[in-house]
């Protein structure tokens, strides 16, 4: 889209809720594997439990005034807390200056939000959570009714092909290896990106 001075405000606004979501994504991956609530408590500090107060708690502005480390305990703070925040509101941006404020830029960002949290809780628990992917296939394929791309039928062959073909690489993998080789987890997520990007981009 070309940046005009009103697009240049929804950009900045876009900049601030995806850094906003970012923080809210950290609370997530750090929740979801231990499957505590993600709305309450509070944030707090996982090594003292201290409670963070809002100023300390502002995206990127706040890591890099404390020095990457707790107020109360002085324990440093993990660089995925602004990573993520960084990722996310990049990303978000990049989806903007692609299509624009309409339900393709709401679809991708969703998508965005939920491809985040599965990379960074799988690096670290080496498990793609059902309560990100299931909740995603059945998003992903009720935005194809609004969004320009992909239909229905495309998100819905999406869903079936991307987890025909990793349901049975499964079964190859096992039959060659003689071990599970890929997990259920992966399957879903094959079907959940064929549900948002069509079954020719999942392939």
């Amino acid at each position: 889209i070309k940046l005009t001075n009103m697009n240049i405000i929804t950009l900045i606004l876009v900049i601030l809720m995806g850094l906003a979501l970012g923080s809210f994504s950290n609370v997530c991956i750090y929740r979801i594997p231990k499957r505590k609530s993600i709305l309450t408590p509070s944030s707090f500090c996982p090594e003292c439990g201290k409670k963070i107060r809002f100023y300390d708690n502002i995206p990127l502005l706040s890591y890099i005034i404390l020095r990457g480390r707790c107020r109360n305990c002085k324990t440093k703070i993990s660089l995925q807390y602004p990573l993520v925040e960084f990722i996310t509101a990049s990303l978000l941006v990049l989806a903007y200056l692609r299509f624009g404020l309409n339900w393709d830029f709401v679809a991708r960002g969703i998508l965005i939000l939920f491809m985040i949290l599965t990379f960074f809780i799988d690096l670290k628990h080496r498990i793609i959570p059902d309560v990100l992917t299931l909740p995603g296939i059945i998003l992903g394929f009720i935005l194809s009714f609004i969004v320009t791309s992909p239909s229905v039928l495309n998100s819905l062959f999406g869903i079936l092909v991307g987890g025909g073909m990793f349901y049975l690489s499964a079964i190859l993998g096992e039959l060659l290896f003689k071990k599970e080789s890929l997990g259920g987890g992966d399957i879903k997520l094959a079907m959940m990106l064929g549900a948002f990007l069509g079954w020719q981009n999942i392939i």
